[in-house]
């Protein structure tokens, strides 16, 4: 029965990256026997969630169900005074679901501990002040909590010090991770930088200035910056460059922006 068993997993994993690669999704995202609820206090967090608020019920309790996952899996950690209370462990959480809600695999395999500074502070890793950072070595993602609400308040402009570094954290499983969606995003994040060749193409999105400077650092700050635009102002990116929106859309398997959600 093990052997069948392991025979028929590798079977059923290679017939959905076949799937995968033709149509770019995992043959399914949701399925929980008994999706859990968070307790009565912190439900009212899930209303500040913009993408939360467009879904039907039934996702709804998934991406609850997902939340509640997250919070149970992953440690939060204060620095330098930092009080980390149920709004700080919330607003985080309630980025990272939704930053992964198309995906199967949304459990960061690379993010065990979210460690929280008031402010920017000196990165022992990079030797530089920061703003924020994601440490594979240590499992970790960190954030300055100011810089990490400032990138919450203005919702426009295409910098969300929370959505870059989960991008980080994002990619690096990809690289590291062999499940369908590291797989898909992987695969997929490859094509873009194939169809980012051009140098015709290249040059156009300088010219537009919807990428901030930052962003042609390397290939890993481009796509942080771009799902920071993508998630922000996604209208901006499809109507500018909806080849690449596409891109960005099947990397995280994210097609919310695309149509109403009932």
């Amino acid at each position: 029965m093990t052997i069948v068993a392991i025979c028929l997993y590798y079977i059923s994993r290679y017939l959905e990256t076949v799937y995968a690669n033709k149509y770019k999704k995992p043959f399914f995202v949701h399925f929980y026997i008994t999706p859990k609820k968070l307790p009565k206090h912190l439900v009212p967090f899930l209303a500040t969630n913009s993408l939360y608020n467009r879904l039907d019920k039934q996702k709804k309790n998934f991406f609850e169900h997902r939340v509640v996952r997250f919070l149970e899996t992953t440690k939060f950690v204060g620095r330098e005074g930092v009080i980390v209370d149920d709004e700080k462990r919330m607003q985080i959480t309630l980025l990272v679901i939704q930053m992964t809600f198309g995906m199967r695999n949304y459990l960061l395999e690379y993010v065990e501990t979210i460690i929280l500074y008031p402010s920017s502070y000196y990165s022992i890793l990079n030797k530089t002040e920061n703003k924020g950072e994601f440490n594979p070595r240590s499992k970790a993602l960190v954030l300055s909590w100011e810089h990490f609400n400032l990138g919450n308040l203005d919702q426009d402009d295409g910098i969300n010090l929370g959505i870059h570094e989960i991008t980080h954290a994002i990619h690096y499983c990809s690289l590291k991770s062999n499940n369908i969606s590291s797989e898909i995003f992987h695969d997929t994040f490859l094509e873009l930088e194939d169809h980012l060749s051009s140098v015709t193409l290249r040059n156009k999105i300088i010219d537009s200035k919807l990428l901030r400077e930052y962003a042609f650092t390397d290939k890993f700050e481009f796509i942080a910056v771009l799902v920071e635009v993508f998630m922000e102002s996604p209208d901006k990116l499809r109507d500018q460059f909806p080849d690449i929106y596409l891109y960005v859309s099947r990397m995280l398997n994210f097609r919310y922006f695309e149509t109403q959600i009932n």
